[in-house]
Formats: C-alpha cells, structure tokens, sequence
C-alpha cells in the first residue's frame, strides 16, 4: 500500500485527508462554480483539524481589516453573519470584539483591529505558506517555527516584485508571489495579499539541526 507524508508535519499516513491551504471560508458563494484551482495538499487527521476553528477567526479578522472589496461584502452578509447565530457564535463575536483597539485619528476616535499581534491569525498565515511551500516542492514538511511573518506595511519595490513568481487563486480573494532563495538563513520568501489589500511577508528559515537548536556546539 502506498502511504503519503503529511504536507505539514511529515508523518507518514496510509490514508491522507487534502487540506485546502488557503481556507475555504475565505470564498463567498460566488465563487463556488469558478474554475480557479482551489490548492489542497496531503495532511494528517491531526493536522487537518487543527485549523478549523482558527481559520474561521481569520476569516473574520480579514473582513474587518481594511476597506472591503465586493468578495469581503459578501462573505460578511452571508457566511459570517450565520456564523454568529451558531452554538458558537457569541464566543466568535467576542473573538473579534476583543481585537478592536480603540484609536484616536484626526477624524476622531475608531476601532482597528492589529492581525500581526494576533496569534490565532498569524498561525493561519503561516499554515497557508507551509502548504504553499509544499504544494511549490520549495521545501517541506515546514515546521511552523520556520515560518517568520508581518503584516507588510509598506509598497514593495517593483524591482523586488519582478523578481518573485506570482499566482492567484482568485485576485479578490486570494493572491501570492513568492522567490526561492535558498541562503543560508533564508530559504524563500512569499509576500500573501488578502481581499486586494491585507498584506503579509514571511521568509521560510532553514530548519536547524537539533544540536543547533538547542545552542550546542561541536568541539
């Protein structure tokens, strides 16, 4: 029997679950016909689940972050809004109501939300590059502590952008460019673009032997 290796952490499954990389609750009804690949990858049953209730946190943080786009109107009309009249949808809502920082601006005072200082949202920003790295045969499996991200608060450099290989599963949804640089302390580098306007930057690290980790050092 043919066994497959988890996308994520590695092990070895008779039976793999596929992972979608970019959550599907990102996508509004509308685009349940399209014909854009939605990526999936090989995961473990204990991978598989270990995102759900996180990616759906994500979800909403991405609505909420920034000016919306129409995909952003509709997911917050539909999917969002039933997902609050669920058994867990209060605890969703205060999820979210906790994120929001009051702020004073010369228009007076608002509330932002800050997704870098957000774990549950970064931990989903760095699962979708592990799944990218794998489904690019970058590198993998990515352990998630090889995985360092930001949100990206200014314009990248064309020059830089040039030189990244871009793709989309969806431009006002899902977009991506990524570079394999393969040095010593970097391996790639992916810049992830949300709803045409929420940005993040991640550099994939190379994984440390366990000597290495641990500061031990040979003689």
């Amino acid at each position: 029997m043919n066994r497959l290796s988890c996308a994520y952490c590695g092990s070895s499954v008779s039976r793999a679950d596929r992972e979608h990389v970019v959550p599907r609750c990102l996508y509004p009804d509308s685009k349940r016909s399209s014909k854009v690949q939605r990526l999936t990858v090989p995961a473990c049953r204990s991978c598989n689940t270990s995102w759900s209730d996180d990616e759906a946190h994500f979800r909403n943080m991405m609505l909420i972050a920034g000016e919306p786009n129409s995909s952003v109107q509709e997911l917050w009309q539909t999917k969002t809004r039933r997902s609050f009249r669920e058994v867990d949808g209060p605890r969703r809502m205060r999820d979210l109501l906790f994120q929001l920082k009051p702020v004073e601006t010369a228009d007076g005072l608002r509330h932002m939300v800050y997704p870098a200082s957000d774990e549950r949202v970064m931990r989903i920003i760095r699962k979708i590059v592990r799944g990218l790295c794998h489904h690019h045969c970058v590198v993998s499996p990515v352990q998630d502590q090889q995985v360092r991200a930001r949100v990206l608060e200014y314009l990248a450099p064309p020059e830089l952008l040039d030189e990244m290989s871009y793709h989309h599963l969806e431009k006002d949804v899902f977009e991506y460019r990524y570079a394999v640089l393969d040095e010593p302390e970097i391996n790639s580098a992916w810049l992830l673009t949300f709803f045409e306007r929420r940005k993040f930057i991640a550099t994939v690290t190379p994984l440390q032997p366990l000597s290495e980790a641990n500061g031990e050092t040979g003689n």
